[in-house]
Order: C-alpha cells, then structure tokens, then sequence
C-alpha cells in the first residue's frame, strides 16, 4: 500500500466515480494495459504543444510524439495495429481545419517563456495533500485552455460539464492569476472522416469552486 503524496484531477475524479478503481491504481499500483485511444490523445497533445512553440514540419512533430509515447507503454491494441493510430493522428494533425485553427492559437509569455504546459498546484484547509497538475496552455488574452482529442464532436454542454477545468481555474486563482470572469477554453481536435477543429468557451461560477473544495477535502480524508 501507498501513502499518497499529492492528488490530481485524474485521480480524485476516478475516486468520485469509483473508489476501488482509485484503490487499484493509485494505493495498489495494479498494472493493466493502457487503451490506444488514450496514447493517440496524449501523442498528438505532445505534437501541438511542439507545433505551437516553434515546429514547423507536421510530419516530424507527430512521429516524434508518438513514437515517445508508443514506446512507453503496455498497449492494449486490440484488432488493430499502430500504424492504424499513427496513420489516424498523422490525418488529423494534417487536416486543413486543424492547421488553420493552430496557426491562430498564440500562448501567451511572461518570464519562463511561452505558457504551455504549466504546472499549476490548488491547496485546501484541512487537507494534508496538494492537487497537482500541468494546464495545456494560457493563450495571449489570458485564457486558460486544454486541447482533447475526440472521436466526436463536443457539445457546449459537455464542455459546460467539464470539472478539470474548475480545477484549473481553482489553482490560477489561488496562485494569484486574476481569473475574474472564471472563463475556459477547451479546443477539440475531432477525429472524424474529415477532421474538425472545436474551440469551445465556458465560464464557471464560484459556488462549483466550492462543490470542489468539498469534492477535495472528503478525497483527502480518505
């Protein structure tokens, strides 16, 4: 068994959703096999952070991500084979849509250079233990966003209902970035026959910082 030293998004919501999955993973350490779905969507999140701070070349950007985090991993494949995921994020990133929508996507900069991928920790009273995490990118009007890939478009909904967000959100504000308007920004990249683009804006409002809070601090009592 594991004392844990910090939490994240990720695993206080599998704890909401099901408490002996989060024993599993996260006190247990038990091992199973990681979708392909999931190694695309963090290779091509590698490939636009690289294609947003300098790369050029598509191609190159894309096959360096996912050979990284083809390699690392127990894959569970499944029916199909690598190269039908390579070949899948090698169409999207390609897209017409995709590349257009990136080109006017523009991270903002301060003295540790472009935001992107920035680590960013929420502390709450009573509880012993940070929520740690890494927010996709701060774009030059000061709005935080995540980039997702989807085998479907989102709704406004969806994106509405998005908790990992609220934590972002959560974290800026206690790390003293005003976030006056609690607004968010999640940009889709769509993996249907002809790919899509979504940008997608919501706002939060405080009492959900506070079903947070809460969400928080029975995790941690746990």
């Amino acid at each position: 068994m594991t004392e844990l030293e910090h939490l994240s998004y990720s695993s206080i919501s599998l704890w909401l959703s099901c408490g002996r999955a989060f024993s599993y993973r996260y006190i247990e350490h038990v091992q199973v096999p990681t979708a392909p779905e999931l190694i695309l969507g963090s290779a091509v999140h590698d490939a636009v952070e690289h294609l947003l701070t300098g790369a050029s070349d598509v191609t190159s950007a894309w096959s360096e991500a996912w050979a990284r985090h083809a390699g690392e991993e127990q894959i569970a494949w499944g029916d199909d084979t690598p190269e039908t995921y390579y070949n899948s994020g090698l169409a999207l990133l390609s897209s017409a849509d995709v590349q257009k929508a990136l080109a006017n996507i523009v991270p903002a900069q301060d003295e540790q250079g472009p935001c992107i991928e920035r680590r960013v920790a929420l502390t709450v009273p009573t509880v012993p233990i940070p929520v740690i995490g890494y927010i996709d990118i701060i774009t030059q009007d000061g709005v935080p966003a995540d980039f997702k890939t989807s085998a479907r478009s989102w709704t406004a909904e969806k994106a509405q209902n998005e908790l990992q967000s609220l934590y972002y959100l959560a974290a800026l504000n206690q790390m003293g970035r005003e976030m006056p308007e609690l607004k968010f920004r999640h940009y889709v990249l769509v993996k249907t026959k002809t790919p899509q683009f979504q940008s997608l804006e919501h706002f939060h409002n405080f009492r959900l910082l506070l079903y947070f809070y809460d969400a928080h601090r029975e995790h941690g009592a746990q």
